[in-house]
């Protein structure tokens, strides 16, 4: 058996920036432990596999891997797979359906990607000493929990602050058994973004992710409420590093622009 599969770098405009996602696009389904061993293999973040679907022509069904676990929904491998799909295809639009029944859709622009994403609600949560010491985290502004991401939000002080987290990851790992991924975030004191961020998900195997587009589900309309803005530019502050331009349309619904580059196109021999 061959698979179509692709290494694209999501949230940038260059290679070797943003956050790489594996691809594959498959022509039949295959066993949920060979879509793992796939992912093992890529070792990314995050590996999607796409499945056209029964419905119209431009529809795909579409699952998330990391190197160690299945997850119900990412951004960036969203992207990722979008791109792909439009350098195979002649679509400029693509319905998207997640394993847990999310609807998702993309549609290609002249030099980006608009995409539709969920917007998830934030609670207030009192963050433990544990994990802030793991974190190196001082002096944390808030913290809000997303449950239906299981994602902590915590805004400090500054883009300096957010720069110098340096987790010890392994303490990280034991200061939590409801957290997935802790997003640490800032305001922007330039001109150019809106807000800064940062993404660790030690918990799922994944110790900093470098693009996030599920943390910015949640960020949005954390700092729509702050910022009392719908249109917000947002940078992640990763060693690689990705933009994403986000604006709120419904309570629950965001779009999405920014852009991704194919590095990869081969084939899987299995």
């Amino acid at each position: 058996m061959e698979i179509k599969a692709f290494i694209v770098d999501s949230f940038t405009n260059e290679p070797f920036k943003g956050n790489p996602a594996g691809v594959c696009l498959l022509d039949k389904e295959i066993e949920e432990k060979l879509m793992q061993s796939i992912a093992t293999e890529f070792n990314l973040s995050e590996t999607a596999f796409v499945l056209k679907s029964d419905l119209p022509k431009n529809h795909y069904g579409i699952r998330y891997f990391t190197p160690t676990v299945e997850i119900d929904f990412c951004g960036h491998a969203t992207l990722a797979a979008t791109k792909a799909l439009i350098s195979e295809t002649n679509l400029d639009h693509i319905q998207f359906t997640t394993h847990k029944g999310l609807e998702l859709s993309a549609t290609k622009e002249e030099n980006s990607v608009l995409m539709n994403f969920p917007l998830y609600d934030t609670e207030n949560y009192a963050t433990s000493d544990k994990l802030l010491d793991a974190f190196g985290i001082k002096k944390p502004i808030s913290s809000q929990f997303a449950k239906a991401l299981d994602m902590l939000i915590i805004e400090v002080e500054s883009k300096e602050a957010l720069l110098a987290i340096k987790p010890d990851f392994q303490e990280a790992i034991k200061s939590s058994d409801t957290i997935k991924e802790l997003v640490v975030t800032t305001k922007s004191e330039d001109n150019e973004f809106d807000f800064y961020s940062r993404c660790f998900c030690p918990w799922i195997g994944i110790n900093e992710d470098p693009v996030t587009g599920a943390s910015h589900s949640v960020l949005a309309k954390y700092w729509e409420q702050k910022l009392n803005k719908q249109e917000l530019s947002a940078y992640q502050l990763s060693k690689r590093g990705g933009y994403l331009n986000l604006k709120i349309t419904s309570p629950s619904t965001l779009e999405v622009r920014s852009n991704a580059c194919i590095v990869f196109k081969g084939s899987l021999k299995i």
